[in-house]
């Protein structure tokens, strides 16, 4: 009982980190809550198998991003910016709405990186986990990301 209490406490704490990268992978809110729970599901089930309680969020996050490429693989389209221009912003007003919209004119896996980072503040190496890429990847994604982030916020101003 001691171990079912743990893990949801630790599922609740990343209820909102886990809701953004789906998002922000699959652009769409029924997908993005049916990745998590297919998530919550998955780690739960395989929750004999985590080796480091320490590591529990970034394998969270990993079991959650191969539910949402699974996700992506059955739908097989892809997402328009129009589909995802609903997507939350953070809170802070009218800078942060701008900002979210360019992250979501990102490419999906540039979009990714960026939500993890900036947004849940994973680490590059602990991205890397997460997405199955190399630490070196994660920075050549982010600089690509932060390079077409501010051609996007140059030409909106």
């Amino acid at each position: 009982m001691e171990e079912l209490q743990w893990f949801t406490d630790q599922v609740q704490e990343q209820e909102k980190a886990m809701y953004r990268l789906a998002m922000g992978i699959l652009g769409n809110s029924e997908d993005a809550a049916d990745a998590a729970q297919e998530a919550i599901l998955t780690a739960y089930q395989k929750l004999p198998t985590l080796r480091r309680k320490e590591s529990f969020r970034p394998w969270l996050m990993r079991i959650l991003t191969n539910e949402c490429y699974a996700i992506l693989r059955r739908r097989k389209k892809v997402v328009s910016l129009d589909e995802i221009s609903h997507l939350p912003a953070v809170s802070g007003g009218e800078e942060n709405l701008q900002l979210w919209q360019a992250v979501c004119g990102l490419n999906q896996q540039l979009r990714a990186v960026v939500v993890l980072y900036y947004y849940d503040g994973f680490s590059g190496k602990e991205i890397g986990t997460i997405l199955g890429i190399t630490e070196a990847n994660v920075k050549t994604r982010l600089s690509r990301a932060r390079k077409h982030l501010r051609i996007l916020l140059e030409g909106s101003t």
